[in-house]
């Protein structure tokens, strides 16, 4: 140990980071642990999966899966459905434009101050690995995407915009209640039947006049936490029950068109979340297609896409044949087919890199890819293919999947605290979320929920339907223990044996792992399956970016076309800001500041002098009924010259230095007060010091 030690001194000496001398100490810690050859774990799992071939995503977007309609027939070679460059660029454009959401009723609940804030990158994140990163989701009518730390974490963040939505009732149904939801985004109620699905009204017996909808109150909420759009083409059925590419005919199934997966998810999502075309009298604005066409860029971008369809346009001289809530969803589903990780350490070690994974990663994928009964965690026989997200046996586990309901397992969990809204709407307060049975109306089904892709877990921040667990670790050695969450769904006849006893009937509950082999594998699955380039671009990576960067709105760089139409750069092709539009995602996102000097109290406590350097300490209170958010730059305004302020963290755009406040969680609540100081140094003979002091909220550099 000495020894080591002494080495690691001299290592340090040398100008080895911190980092490195980490790196050290694991491989000392390793030197027990069972050494594994990349080149025969290759093999092994080669052999575990019947092929190491059906593990590796496609390098190209043409040769992804193709369209599969419901009942399983080859689709692709429907020209509706073929992946094109220019159908996934404008599939992308309009999947982050908050210029869609226009379909907002009174009549419904629905508040017009909440129109064209709010889009699918709402709920789905490239830094949530593709979901909302929040436990409750919350689109038009919520606030807020994200705020960093002092270390430059990314923190998701979004909430009821509570200054615009009208108070329903006194007494929260559920933790963070705002009080100001009706009902699930999801939830109908008609006047017949009840609460129910959105399939409802188009199933007999008539359900009678829908009353109330959670597809067009004041806030856009989930009753589940959101599923990811990571791996889309690699399903037959999407969203957590499976109703996307469920067909017409089943019991819980809306599905008209008798769309692959792909595009039924895009038009239940265009239903569900204020984008499907509406009335135009109840809008002022006109539906999501009225709008896109007001735009050259889209005219451009939709003709691109859909060539067919621009002839027809032209001949007709009718632009509702080219821009429409078809080729919207088209467009859409094209852009998720191709949302997908090319380059973690796992494809590069399926590819041949030896040094891809860690040692400790290593042996987290030998588990992983080794059965519970033979002393692994067997994780593979529910997560193989591409996606990791299908059963190792599916006859088509590289591609769409030829298996429906062996995907769908009750794993004994409980429900997303926004249920809570729904027992209220049924009158039932024994409700529980009936998973994949809400869509085939099959008891065998309840409690049933889809199993999901392996990649990005990293960024997930919380698991499962219903959210209640906030780490991957917690997740494995959820199913570790083996033991239900949830004493309704756990008494089920479907609960899952895969779950509580993977090893064999009879034997003990859970998979029996090591506290480091419960490591071991979540380095594999955080890390070993993690890939930066889904996040932010990346120059050289054969994976893209799921958010729009550089290359998708940087017009005047990428698309002198679209700038020479009007396109701004940083914003979306219909001139809003990417995702959200409402004044604190604003700020989240540097394009705006709120001045809250006037919201808080600024007093100095102490001011210390020493030679030439001065010391103001100020007292910080929230003086208001209002939140503060994100950062607080304090601005000293009409600072003499000669002399300069030592811990500014920039200069605004006039040319006065600012101190950037990191605020615990974001916020300076009500009565809340902190304590920052200001440092200057005078020149000498320099006049005293003497400023101005404002605030502000946001981020970025004002």
């Amino acid at each position: 140990m000495a020894v080591f030690l002494l080495s690691g001194g001299a290592a340090a000496a040398q100008g080895n980071s911190p980092i490195q001398l980490r790196g050290v100490i694991d491989q000392e810690k390793d030197k027990d642990k069972e050494k594994i050859s990349p080149t025969q774990l290759r093999r092994y799992i080669d052999q575990q999966v019947g092929g190491i071939e059906k593990l590796k995503v496609p390098a190209r977007d043409e040769d992804l899966p193709k369209a599969q309609l419901p009942d399983g027939s080859d689709a692709s070679g429907d020209p509706r459905f073929k992946t094109t460059e220019a159908k996934r660029y404008l599939g992308k454009q309009i999947f982050h434009d908050p210029v869609r959401t226009v379909r907002i009723d009174p009549a419904f609940g629905g508040v017009l101050a909440t129109k064209q804030t709010g889009s699918c990158g709402t709920c789905h994140q490239g830094e949530s690995a593709s979901k909302a990163g929040t436990l409750l989701n919350f689109s038009v009518g919520g606030e807020g995407r994200s705020y960093t730390d002092a270390k430059g974490t990314f923190i998701p963040r979004r909430r009821p915009q509570m200054d615009i939505l009208p108070k329903l009732r006194d007494t929260p149904l559920f933790p963070g209640d705002a009080l100001v939801d009706e009902l699930p985004t999801l939830t109908d109620v008609y006047a017949i039947a009840g609460a129910a699905g959105p399939f409802r009204g188009r199933k007999l017996p008539d359900p009678g006049a829908l009353l109330r909808t959670g597809r067009l109150d004041a806030l856009d909420s989930v009753a589940r936490n959101a599923p990811g759009v990571l791996g889309a083409a690699f399903n037959n059925r999407v969203l957590l029950g499976g109703l996307a590419g469920e067909p017409d005919s089943s019991p819980g199934g809306l599905n008209p068109f008798n769309f692959p997966a792909q595009e039924s998810v895009a038009l239940l999502l265009l239903d569900a979340h204020r984008m499907l075309s509406d009335d135009h009298s109840k809008t002022g604005l006109g539906t999501e297609s009225a709008v896109l066409q007001k735009f050259a860029t889209y005219r451009k971008l939709f003709r691109d896409a859909f060539p067919e369809e621009a002839a027809q346009a032209d001949a007709t001289s009718n632009l509702d044949v080219l821009i429409n809530d078809l080729t919207i969803l088209r467009a859409t589903a094209t852009f998720m087919r191709t949302a997908v990780t090319r380059d973690t350490p796992f494809d590069r070690f399926l590819a041949g890199d030896n040094r891809a994974l860690t040692s400790k990663q290593l042996r987290g994928a030998k588990l992983f890819f080794t059965k519970a009964d033979k002393g692994g965690a067997g994780c593979f026989t529910c997560h193989s293919g591409p996606m990791l997200n299908k059963q190792v046996n599916d006859p088509d586990v590289a591609g769409v999947g030829k298996f429906v309901e062996e995907n769908f397992f009750n794993l004994g969990l409980g429900d997303h605290p926004i249920q809570a809204l729904n027992r209220q709407a049924r009158k039932d307060p024994n409700f529980l979320d009936d998973g994949r049975r809400d869509v085939t109306g099959n008891d065998d089904d309840i409690y049933k929920f889809r199993v999901v892709t392996m990649r990005q877990l990293k960024d997930a921040r919380f698991f499962f339907h219903n959210g209640s667990f906030t780490s991957v670790r917690d997740v494995v050695q959820y199913f570790n223990a083996g033991v239900p969450q949830n004493a309704q769904s756990g008494a089920a006849s479907t609960l899952s044996t895969r779950f509580t006893n993977p090893r064999g009937t009879g034997s003990p509950r859970g998979l029996g792992l090591r506290d480091d082999q419960v490591d071991e594998i979540t380095d594999f699955l955080e890390n070993g399956l993690y890939d930066p380039a889904f996040v932010r671009f990346v120059p050289g990576s054969p994976t893209r970016p799921l958010q729009l960067t550089e290359p998708d709105f940087m017009y005047s760089v990428y698309r002198p076309d679209l700038a020479a139409l009007g396109a701004i750069d940083g914003r979306t092709a219909g001139g809003l800001p990417p995702d959200n539009n409402d004044p604190l995602s604003r700020r989240d996102m540097g394009l705006e500041f709120l001045d809250v000097t006037a919201q808080v109290g600024i007093a100095l406590i102490e001011s210390h002098h020493l030679g030439d350097r001065q010391e103001d300490v100020y007292q910080i209170t929230n003086n208001s009924s209002s939140i503060v958010d994100t950062h607080l730059l304090m601005v000293v305004k009409g600072l003499p010259d000669r002399i300069e302020m030592e811990n500014a963290s920039g200069i605004t755009n006039t040319g006065e230095p600012y101190r950037r406040v990191f605020l615990a969680n974001g916020v300076l609540l009500p009565g809340q007060s902190i304590v920052k100081a200001l440092l200057f140094e005078r020149e000498h003979h320099a006049p005293p010091v003497k400023y101005t002091l404002s605030l502000l909220s946001g981020q970025g550099n004002p």
